[in-house]
């Protein structure tokens, strides 16, 4: 069934075609734009042209071979469209704060071998003034005697750079590890701020 209406749709299309019949829509709008001398009356063919064939018909003599021939018509007003990209609605992110904020800000409690390292720092004038241990090791009386050693090496070190970028004291190698982690969370919340 499909097939036998397919075959009778494409018949109708050829012997169309054969004949030099267009739909409504395939006629120029602009009967003097396709080389027409005169008004075109409703139902007939515009005759033949020596210029190109007006968009959406077949030209003359090719006997239906199925190939059309489409012409893009030009804009009205006889100049061209001319579109821009929409503008971004967003507006920029800012960028980020290069100066710390002041007050206190707290870091991050780091967990490191023998117990935690967190810290918080004093910032004034946009430097840090002050560094204060929150938490550090102290579960053993060997850690008590690391960080009584290198807190104060790392706070001097800290507050010369002004930044986590500091060397590790050696022989304590895990609190300095959590030290700079926890200085540089708090670090990050004053420059957010």
């Amino acid at each position: 069934m499909i097939a036998l209406l397919g075959t009778a749709a494409g018949t109708v299309l050829l012997v169309s075609a054969k004949a030099g019949f267009s739909s409504p829509t395939d006629r120029p709008v602009d009967p003097q734009a396709a080389g027409a001398t005169g008004p075109v009356p409703s139902g007939s063919v515009p005759p033949p042209s020596s210029g190109p064939a007006p968009a959406g018909t077949m030209p003359p003599g090719n006997g239906g071979a199925g190939t059309m021939t489409t012409t893009a018509a030009p804009p009205a007003g006889g100049g061209t469209k001319t579109t821009s990209a929409p503008k971004p609605t967003t507006a920029a992110p800012k960028p980020p704060r290069t100066t710390m904020k002041d007050g206190t800000f707290g870091g991050n409690s780091v967990y490191v071998e023998y117990g935690n390292v967190e810290l918080s720092i004093v910032v004034s004038g946009g430097k840090i003034t002050d560094i204060k241990v929150l938490d550090s090791p102290s579960d053993h009386s060997r850690s008590v005697q690391i960080n009584n050693s290198a807190l104060p090496k790392l706070k001097a070190e800290a507050l010369a750079a002004q930044s986590a970028d500091i060397d590790t004291v050696s022989g304590a190698t895990y609190t300095s590890s959590g030290y700079k982690l926890s200085l540089q969370s708090a670090i990050d919340r004053a420059l957010r701020a």
